[in-house]
């Protein structure tokens, strides 16, 4: 909603004809009708007092709409009679000027009038001309029309004023000037994101000014934290992925744990090997994730590098995309397994880079 539809929502609403009784705001539940019309509201103009209530809270019982609107206005009435509402509300409230009393009152969800008692809900909204030297002017706010909520209330005289659902860059905007904070393109991103979910813009502000703020927090720990190198864990995450998927998991011990790779097998040790290697089929198999990660942590420990800031699963679905590693049970994502797919020739580069001698953490050295 632009600013001369609020402006003429304002003007229609702060009007001061009598003849103006009841304005219907209506809109689909994701254009925020409800919040401008508040927003307008909470700032009043030419002596109008302004109270706000709601159908659907009341659930049905214009006794207890009633009593929260005059317990809002600061006096008290009973039961459901309009008559008696309307006179309290003349002598009880502290009119800004006594000589030109005026109220509007702001009645939200306005489909819910389907609960209510036809008869005395006409009394109610038709309660404005009761006395003569009182204006009394109704707002509701609903879905659809008014009339398609109550067959029985169709005669009676209501202004109607749609708000029509903000497009995408429409609540960029209104997101950026509500808090110029926000980088541009973290809006862009949630937008994008989130609106096929949800049109409020006072929602979506409300969602993306909660992110942004973990988001910045984040960041900001980050910066005066150790360094993520991306380049560097995915060197890590892709030797510890080949060694994982090309050694058995009983070798785990030996390699990462007793002896950190510097196991010297003896001659008959290497013939064993070689004979386990030529009775296997050979090949990458699938690695559980914890167990890629426990030998990506002893590598780091190894070459005392600290690597830090960052989700591990984030690089590994990096890693998928490019086709280094495959993920294969996509359906079990409480113990993923990992595959490496890179060979030994990029294997034995990558982990040169790393000062890392690959034959001493395989199996079936080559």
């Amino acid at each position: 909603m632009n600013e001369s539809d609020i402006k003429r929502l304002r003007m229609l609403l702060y009007n001061n004809s009598r003849s103006i009784s009841h304005v219907h705001v209506f809109g689909e539940d994701g254009s925020g009708r409800s919040e401008i019309v508040r927003q307008v509201l909470n700032n009043p103009e030419h002596d109008w007092i302004c109270v706000f209530g709601d159908f659907l809270y009341a659930d049905g019982s214009l006794k207890l709409l009633l009593e929260s609107l005059a317990t809002s206005l600061g006096f008290k009435t009973r039961g459901d009679k309009a008559e008696r509402f309307i006179n309290n509300l003349y002598e009880n409230v502290d009119w800004p000027d006594e000589n030109n009393k005026k109220i509007i009152i702001f009645l939200d969800n306005a489909q819910s009038i389907v609960d209510y008692p036809p008869a005395p809900l006409q009394c109610f909204l038709e309660s404005y001309k009761a006395i003569n030297d009182l204006t009394v002017r109704f707002v509701t706010s609903a879905p659809s029309c008014f009339t398609q909520y109550h067959i029985n209330l169709i005669h009676l005289s209501v202004i109607g004023f749609h708000i029509a659902t903000p497009s995408q860059e429409t609540t960029k905007c209104l997101i950026s000037k509500a808090d110029s904070s926000i980088d541009p393109k973290f809006i862009n991103f949630a937008i994008q994101t989130l609106f096929m979910y949800c049109k409020s813009p006072n929602t979506l502000f409300s969602i993306i000014s909660d992110a942004w703020e973990m988001y910045s927090k984040r960041v900001r720990v980050h910066e005066n934290g150790p360094k993520f190198d991306a380049t560097l864990a995915s060197k890590y995450l892709l030797i510890a992925a080949f060694c994982a998927s090309n050694n058995p998991q009983q070798a785990d011990s030996r390699y990462f744990v007793k002896n950190h790779g510097k196991d010297k097998r003896s001659e008959k040790k290497e013939l064993r090997a070689e004979e386990n290697r030529l009775a296997k089929e050979l090949g990458p198999k699938p690695a559980e994730l914890q167990r890629i990660i426990c030998i990506y942590e002893t590598f780091l420990k190894l070459n005392e590098t600290d690597i830090s800031g960052f989700d591990i699963k984030n690089v590994i679905a990096s890693l998928d995309s490019m086709g280094l590693v495959s993920v294969m049970n996509r359906n079990n994502l409480d113990t993923p397994k990992i595959k490496c797919l890179i060979s030994l020739e990029t294997a034995h580069r990558i982990s040169g880079s790393l000062n890392l001698e690959l034959r001493n953490y395989l199996e079936h050295a080559t």
